[in-house]
């Protein structure tokens, strides 16, 4: 386990932290790293740092969101009815969800226009 030396008001702060959020200090060191990230990358619309690609659809009037995983396409859903669930392409996750939202009717759908870059608000053929 590494260490770092800060100064005693920064260790204050971070005890005060820790004491608010009843957790370790190096829990709240993660927590304010993990902020920091997230903001920066809705600041620049850069990628996740493990990656991977944050995705939504607005489907039948639910928003659905999911992660992308650049390298094995698959997409793995985070929010709604399907959460928890893995597709191994785009387009399979999509039919997923025209089938939960709008079951009877025809699923199929193209995942690569389907699913929205969350970040930038592009259809995810535009990382494609």
């Amino acid at each position: 386990m590494g260490s770092i030396i800060v100064a005693d008001a920064v260790h204050e702060r971070i005890e005060l932290l820790a004491a608010a959020w009843r957790t370790t200090e190096g829990d709240v060191v993660k927590r304010l790293l993990e902020e920091f990230a997230r903001a920066s990358r809705q600041a620049s619309g850069g990628p996740r740092l493990d990656g991977n690609v944050d995705v939504h659809v607005i489907y039948a009037g639910q928003r659905v969101e999911g992660v992308y995983d650049r390298d094995t396409m698959r997409i793995d859903i985070t929010t709604g009815v399907l959460v928890g669930k893995s597709f191994n392409r785009p387009s399979s996750a999509a039919i997923a969800v025209v089938e939960a939202y709008k079951p009877g009717i025809n699923p199929n759908r193209n995942g690569w226009d389907f699913w929205v870059v969350t970040e930038t608000g592009k259809p995810l053929r535009s990382i494609r």
